[in-house]
């Protein structure tokens, strides 16, 4: 019962900021599935467990999934991640945290670069979080910068048209580039020493604003506009009954229409401390083949002062299936 109250204390905080975000996208007519900036769930070990790591955030990928995990940071660390989605789409991804007084504050930082010259994304994060008794509070500024259209014509490759017809479109590729910001909120509560619940509300504030144009004279694209990234609502529990054994449960509802109810459960066991082996899955409430599976190894060894963890995962998923890269260092 006194567990069940803690818990309570929370749900005005968490009612608030709901109602909110929902408000707020409602207003604006917005679609909640996301044209660039995907949010793909960085982290060879987080997308091992299915991408149910909200409650279970502890370790530099706290920065992409939920800040609040910071305070968890026993050192600094900091990992490399890298993917090649669906084999298309090349994405590299730095994160690092920094713990502060004594385990009860701690800051993140982050960078996720993907694509080529015919579109580039970068995303720049900064996190802080604290520690308040059970209760884990954590934010996270985003700065957001893509390019596009800077890919070049060659004729040889366009044998069937006429040169007159590439120069045409030469003159009418659209480039440019956009930038914006974004805002993410998480808290994490201690509810005791094998359970802990979670919460994260990515892109409570993201503004947008593109700006494109081209070589032609008299054929122009629409020019500047202005749009929003669409906010995520992810809630979770982690349940750790033992050292070397963890189950991960995250529940992502739909904001709005064109989105459905997501859950994601995903497993670890460690043993000797060295080796890790994980599974999880995604499942997509609705009549669609969307749902991903997964399963990944980790394998760390520490030496003077120092522990090297290499992680991989696979998913698999209808359109295709990824394989996902880490290597972290975590400094004594």
């Amino acid at each position: 019962m006194k567990h069940i109250y803690e818990i309570s204390r929370l749900f005005p905080i968490i009612s608030l900021l709901t109602i909110f975000s929902v408000t707020r996208i409602n207003g604006q007519e917005l679609s909640g599935i996301s044209a660039s900036f995907v949010d793909l769930g960085f982290g060879a070990r987080p997308a091992a467990m299915g991408n149910a790591y909200v409650a279970a955030s502890d370790d530099a990928n706290s920065v992409f999934w939920n800040p609040a995990g910071i305070t968890s940071a026993s050192a600094i660390a900091f990992e490399f991640n890298y993917l090649n989605q669906l084999q298309l789409v090349p994405y590299s991804a730095f994160a690092g945290v920094i713990p502060l007084s004594e385990g009860k504050d701690g800051l993140g930082v982050g960078l996720i670069y993907s694509g080529d010259d015919a579109m580039k994304e970068f995303t720049f994060l900064a996190s802080y979080a604290r520690k308040f008794g059970k209760l884990n509070i954590g934010a996270t500024a985003k700065y957001r910068y893509a390019s596009f259209g800077n890919n070049t014509f060659n004729a040889d490759d366009y044998t069937v048209f006429d040169p007159g017809e590439i120069q045409t479109g030469e003159a009418t590729q659209v480039f440019g580039n956009g930038n914006g910001f974004g805002f993410d909120v998480g808290a994490i509560y201690e509810l005791n020493e094998e359970i802990n619940v979670g919460l994260v509300l990515k892109d409570l504030f993201a503004p947008f604003r593109w700006s494109s144009d081209t070589k032609s004279e008299t054929q122009k694209p629409q020019g500047d506009y202005d749009e929003s990234m669409p906010i995520n609502i992810v809630a979770g529990v982690a349940f750790r009954p033992v050292r070397s054994f963890r189950m991960n449960i995250d529940y992502r509802p739909p904001v709005l229409l064109d989105t459905y109810n997501v859950f994601r459960l995903g497993a670890e066991y460690t043993f000797m401390n060295v080796f890790s082996l994980r599974a999880g899955t995604q499942q997509t409430i609705n009549s669609l083949d969307d749902e991903k599976y997964n399963f990944g190894v980790g394998v760390r060894y520490s030496f003077g002062g120092i522990t090297a963890e290499a992680n991989y995962a696979y998913v698999i998923e209808e359109l295709g299936n990824t394989s996902r890269f880490a290597l972290g260092i975590k400094l004594k």
